[in-house]
């Protein structure tokens, strides 16, 4: 029986810290999450200082909401979020050095603000639907104590948040219809994911700039699916596990880096029409090198005769 591909996750391992770079993981599983992050070999000292901080503010609220080391649903998916977030809006933010288990002979600096229980929260109702889809898939005891532990801050997190809430499950309900029927159509399941993550982007519903995130959380959420299946495609042909790119039968070469070119084309004008001021050296890092780096590393790769494109 072919299974499902894996949609609900953000990628929540403090590995972030310790593989690619020395600092980021790559992607250890085919989650749709964990691509949102900064290519570090480009970002200055004093911008990944900022960053790092924003991601242990976080941590810390997780951990204030009950999830232990708050790694259970962490990612620096969730500080581009906050970041976008922040520079929209620019409410009070303070910095200020915390305890942290993970590292308890050293503080950390860890930044603040009315949008960090917010993000917190999104990372926890994507947390739990990703344990609770583990556990369908694999039957692994340790997926089920997460969405055990999880169970309780996702129904707190869900009453907080009730519209994103509610979209992110019809998202993923229609999405798993989708990828169960062995659908091909790719479009249909990047728009369904782009909708799913473009509510996350709206903070404020009746706010002028609510449609213009939503657009671009869309745009996003369009362009992870697509990367998703993207780099799952070797693994999905040799296992013989559904991928809507075999479906649909745009897999090449030149597909794939024309698709990638497209979306984040899309990404980039949308980007261009939002008045980001602060962070935005870390935002731009991450739009045009971080999000494409996991494709970029996958293209190179391929075997001389299969780049069929520059």
């Amino acid at each position: 029986m072919r299974r499902r591909r894996k949609t609900t996750a953000f990628l929540s391992s403090e590995t972030l810290f310790s593989k690619r770079y020395g600092i980021f993981a790559v992607r250890g599983t085919p989650d749709m999450f964990g691509y949102l992050t900064a290519d570090r070999s480009s970002l200055e000292e004093k911008d990944f200082a900022e960053y790092r901080s924003v991601y242990c503010g976080i941590c810390s609220e997780l951990r204030k909401n009950g999830l232990l080391s708050g790694t259970l649903s962490l990612s620096y998916d969730l500080v581009f979020l906050w970041m976008i977030l922040t520079s929209m809006y620019e409410p009070q933010t303070e910095r200020h050095t915390g305890s942290c288990p993970l590292h308890p002979f050293s503080g950390r600096e860890m930044s603040d603000n009315i949008f960090t229980g917010y993000v917190s929260d999104i990372g926890t109702i994507l947390a739990y639907y990703k344990a609770i889809d583990d556990w369908r898939d694999d039957r692994d005891p340790v997926k089920l104590t997460a969405s055990r532990i999880l169970s309780r801050p996702f129904r707190n997190a869900s009453a907080r948040l009730p519209r994103q809430a509610s979209v992110i499950k019809e998202s993923l309900d229609r999405i798993s219809m989708m990828e169960e029927s062995q659908s091909g159509d790719i479009d249909g399941l990047c728009n369904l994911f782009g909708t799913l993550l473009g509510e996350t982007f709206v903070y404020y519903q009746d706010d002028y700039w609510a449609k213009h995130l939503r657009e671009f959380g869309s745009a996003v959420g369009r362009y992870l699916y697509l990367l998703d299946a993207v780099l799952d495609l070797e693994e999905d042909k040799k296992h013989n596990r559904y991928n809507p790119l075999m479906q649909s039968g745009m897999g090449s070469a030149e597909w794939q880096k024309n698709a990638v070119d497209l979306f984040i084309g899309d990404i980039s004008e949308i980007y261009t029409f939002l008045p980001i001021v602060s962070y935005s050296s870390v935002i731009e890092n991450i739009i045009y090198s971080g999000m494409t780096k996991e494709f970029r590393k996958h293209f190179e790769s391929r075997p001389v005769g299969e780049k069929d494109v520059p």
